[in-house]
């Protein structure tokens, strides 16, 4: 029997999966693409919207507008393929004399399209004088544009990564597959005094491999995200080196026994934790919900001391970092968490793929690193590894943390014994409560999930985390 791309992938689970299958329906090409066209009156245009509005009496206009392209390329054992996408938008935001606020959205970026989606609101109004401000700058430009590079040459980049350490691979080794995501985002907002434009290159690397553990697979995948040049960071061999193990590691057989246990959790399980953290009680609608507002006002104390949270868009390479945000407003480091403490909602305005629905989420989550050598963190206790979800009750504070891998160790070392799916439980306060060790070094991660179709980009920068808690064996849904 031959089995398809798409039932490999859907039968293994691997995390990668939507990105091979983007990419698996077009073959490299030798042809060099030509620029994501943008017409350059449009910033005319936008202007020309803003005065109208005005001109219709609201209180306060902006329009924020985007043209964006996607490029994944994936190689893995079936195949290779390059895919690209395009997605324009533009979303008028207005507020009315009393205070309501109303929206158009329409992806035409012409100036038909973008004067329609402006009578909708403004009706027949005639446009008003106003003052932008000063002209913008350029758009940054990097060394290696996805949109003026051929398919083969970002294919030949994948390539490149996939064949690092395939003479190393195992027999066992039953899938591999490497990919390259990249999002190339042109965004402009115009508001009276505000005229600004940003250029962001969404850019991410990912390998997976899969063995066979007995009769189940293990999917072991490693990335690596940030927002610059294509070839301004890569997968190193340590990081290669672990994807293989990760898959290769065999399970002890015995059952897990339910316990409270000291762990440290890599930063992939870290970030996991935090980001669930920040997106579930920290934001201004979560402190809406009653049960919330109680236990976590401002000033409550939520974490160990020796822990502080910060979102930096500003942050150099950050993949979910911004110029501005999709308000206007530029881009300012917010303490959301001081030594344990709540410091401050996350209320900043973002918009998946910058059309979407508004909502506050996470930029570049920053935690503060310790002073403890990461090898030197955990005596004695489990090491978790592999975040495979990590799930916050707002109603309760209960946190359960599903990881792929708990290796022991004791006096400092590693036993040998590893156990496969364990689910770290219990109430959000009282785990990070127990924190009391951070490491020195730290890892980045980047998270691309979407929303109604569209792209959401985040990134999350953690230490290694020591503290104690309950583990148990990860409990499945009947």
């Amino acid at each position: 029997m031959t089995w398809s791309r798409r039932e490999v992938l859907a039968s293994l689970g691997v995390a990668s999966a939507q990105a091979a299958l983007w990419a698996c329906g077009a073959p490299a090409q030798r042809v060099v693409r030509r620029a994501t066209e943008v017409n350059p009156e449009l910033r005319t245009w936008l202007h020309a919207a803003v005065a109208t509005l005005k001109g219709a009496g609201f209180a306060s206009a902006h329009v924020l507008a985007t043209s964006r392209q996607r490029t994944t390329a994936a190689i893995d054992v079936l195949g290779a393929g390059v895919a690209r996408a395009r997605c324009d938008g533009l979303v008028i935001t207005v507020r009315d004399r009393d205070g309501m606020l109303r929206e158009q959205v329409t992806n035409d970026l012409s100036q038909a399209g973008i004067a329609a989606a402006v009578t909708v609101l403004a009706g027949s109004a005639k446009p008003a004088s106003v003052d932008f401000g000063k002209t913008p700058a350029a758009f940054s430009r990097f060394r290696a544009d996805p949109d003026v590079l051929a398919d083969s040459d970002i294919l030949a980049r994948v390539a490149a990564l996939a064949k690092r350490d395939r003479e190393s691979l195992s027999s066992r080794i039953v899938y591999s597959a490497a990919v390259m995501d990249i999002d190339d985002a042109r965004v402009w907002s115009v508001a009276p005094g505000h005229d600004m434009q940003q250029r962001l290159v969404h850019v991410k690397k990912s390998v997976t491999r899969v063995a066979w553990n007995g009769t189940r697979p293990v999917v072991s995948e490693v990335s690596r995200a940030w927002a610059g040049g294509l070839d301004e960071q890569d997968l190193d061999d340590d990081e290669l080196v672990a994807a293989r193990e990760g898959a290769l590691a065999l399970m002890t057989p015995r059952a897990f026994e339910d316990h409270e246990y000291a762990f440290a959790l890599e930063p992939a399980v870290a970030a996991a934790v935090i980001d669930a953290a920040v997106q579930s009680l920290f934001t201004p609608s979560a402190a809406r919900r009653p049960e919330v507002a109680a236990v976590l006002p401002i000033g409550a104390k939520v974490m160990s001391p020796i822990i502080t949270v910060v979102d930096d868009p500003g942050a150099a390479r950050a993949y979910g970092g911004f110029v501005f945000d999709d308000a206007g407003e530029p881009a300012a480091a917010r303490t959301l968490i001081e030594r344990g403490t709540i410091a401050a909602r996350l209320d900043r305005i973002r918009r998946p793929g910058h059309v979407g629905r508004s909502d506050p989420y996470a930029s570049h989550l920053r935690v503060t690193p310790g002073a403890i050598e990461q090898n030197d963190l955990l005596d004695d206790g489990f090491l978790l590894e592999g975040p495979l979800g990590a799930v916050v009750d707002p109603t309760s504070d209960r946190l359960v943390i599903s990881v792929a891998r708990a290796r022991e160790r004791v006096a400092g070392k590693r036993t040998g014994r590893m156990f496969a799916e364990i689910e770290l439980v219990g109430e959000l306060s009282k785990i990070m409560g127990s924190v009391d060790g951070l490491s020195k070094q730290t890892k980045t991660i980047g998270v691309r999930d979407e929303v109604d179709g569209q792209p959401r980009w985040r990134s999350i920068e953690a230490p290694w985390v020591r503290g104690k808690a309950l583990l148990r064996a990860r409990r499945r849904a009947v």
